[in-house]
């Protein structure tokens, strides 16, 4: 009796371990950075400078999980405007990237790096992952992207010796993000302190006549801003999404696209 007792209690506790492991799973790929409260670094109306730190988790960097609300609002008054079958064909469209693919000439260095993009020379489009999703979403619950388009920084740290992940945010209300002097001056001690500058992240949008999907390249001013991040803050890679998908494009690409300064 005694050895069926202490198996089944070590089956008991086994069994507490595994349901502990998973709860402590989904809390970490629950993050709701709307949730967490924020160190405000800077306020002046509707500018906000600000950073969340928590724990770095595998699930923070994957591509499986529930759409947060607000960026599924987005994606259903797309959905309702165009129609799912034309809705789908766009966002595949947005996110097309092969060696295949028709580029023409032009002298506009913002086609030009949609070009290198699109036609698989530059950059790596993929599915949105669960950070990326989280700072959208959260500047979509001050400005909805649909009905007031903006776009937001988000400066995203690693610390592998403290397994932490630091994010700093800097949007307002306006379609540009604002400059982000005040977070730049905290990367300069964040490095000293061994952060690693792994990801800038922005968005982009676009008007009805492109069906509102953001391109998923830099232009020729991002272009630029990620060449100083590199050459100031040893940035390692520049994300941009539109809601669906995003672009990866890393350090030893930079030069590759045309910015301004070097047409």
């Amino acid at each position: 009796m005694k050895i069926i007792s202490l198996l089944s209690l070590g089956i008991g506790l086994i069994f507490m371990g595994l349901l502990t492991s998973c709860d402590n799973q989904k809390m970490q790929t629950e993050i709701n950075l709307k949730n967490l409260t924020p160190v405000v670094l800077k306020q002046e109306g509707t500018e906000i400078f600000q950073y969340w730190e928590f724990k770095n988790d595998s699930n923070l960097w994957t591509h499986h999980f529930k759409i947060p609300a607000n960026i599924k609002s987005y994606k259903d008054t797309l959905e309702n405007i165009f129609g799912k079958d034309s809705f789908n064909f766009h966002v595949q469209k947005m996110a097309y990237q092969d060696n295949s693919y028709q580029s023409v000439q032009t002298l506009n260095g913002d086609s030009i790096n949609a070009q290198l993009v699109h036609s698989k020379m530059v950059g790596k489009i993929r599915p949105m992952q669960y950070l990326e999703a989280q700072l959208l979403d959260y500047q979509l619950s001050r400005y909805p992207l649909f009905s007031w388009p903006t776009e937001f920084h988000g400066f995203i740290l690693t610390h592998d010796s403290l397994k932490l992940v630091k994010v700093y945010f800097a949007a307002s209300d306006q379609p540009w993000p604002p400059k982000p002097n005040v977070i730049l001056e905290r990367l300069v001690e964040e490095l000293k302190q061994g952060w690693t500058f792994k990801y800038h992240l922005h968005n982009h949008y676009e008007p009805r006549s492109s069906h509102y999907l953001g391109i998923l390249a830099p232009s020729m001013a991002d272009a630029q801003f990620y060449q100083f991040l590199f050459e100031d803050f040893n940035l390692e890679n520049a994300l941009i999404t539109n809601g669906f998908h995003t672009v990866e494009i890393n350090k030893s690409e930079f030069s590759k696209f045309k910015a301004h300064g070097n047409e």
